[in-house]
């Protein structure tokens, strides 16, 4: 078993004790989580933890186990280009959604298949997600992580100061890369104190 996979591994294992805890934390005269909203926690979160090694793996263009500076840079440039859809330099609601992605090479048949698979999903009833976490696949989040003088707009200055702030938190050791320990243990840092301000909500 290579390190990446014992760390997703581990980390998956402890999402149930730690939800536990977290929900018998909770004071008294709080509801707490019942188990199905446990389990739905600990899901949601292995769920994230799964995403974060796949994001690490994407990110470390050269495959030698670690983000670089360069790295980090280029993935963040290219997601503020790609929501940045009216290339005005700011993200902000007057952003329209952006295009999906590539040119679709499924053939009909799969796009046919897919497709009533999706119907299916609409028609069953959709559990709300408990874990709500922000994503740079939305302009929603990316305002949610970088507006940080909350003016409803991310300029590129302030986009790349708040990724260089993120770069420094994760980079540890301070030796300028972002090992997969390092980034998989900030992200759970993160879920988890999500978590906790879920389990307080509810």
């Amino acid at each position: 078993m290579n390190k990446q996979h014992l760390y997703t591994t581990l980390f998956l294992a402890l999402s149930s004790a730690y939800l536990s805890a977290c929900s018998s934390s909770v004071a008294a005269d709080k509801p707490r989580l019942d188990e199905a909203q446990q389990q739905q926690l600990a899901a949601e979160r292995a769920g994230h933890l799964r995403q974060t090694h796949v994001r690490f793996n994407a990110l470390d263009k050269d495959e030698d186990g670690y983000i670089s500076r360069a790295e980090f840079n280029r993935s963040g440039d290219l997601a503020f280009e790609r929501m940045d859809t009216n290339k005005d330099g700011v993200l902000s609601a007057a952003d329209p959604k952006p295009a999906p992605r590539g040119e679709d090479t499924r053939s009909e048949q799969t796009r046919t298949e897919q497709a009533r698979q999706q119907a299916q999903r609409a028609a069953q009833p959709r559990r709300e997600r408990l874990l709500q976490m922000p994503t740079t696949h939305s302009v929603d989040g990316m305002l949610a992580m970088y507006d940080s003088n909350n003016d409803g707009v991310v300029s590129r200055a302030e986009y790349e100061q708040g990724r260089a702030s993120q770069f420094a938190g994760v980079d540890v050791n301070r030796d300028g890369v972002l090992s997969y320990d390092e980034y998989v243990s900030e992200f759970a840092g993160w879920l988890d104190q999500q978590i906790a301000r879920t389990v307080k909500a509810q």
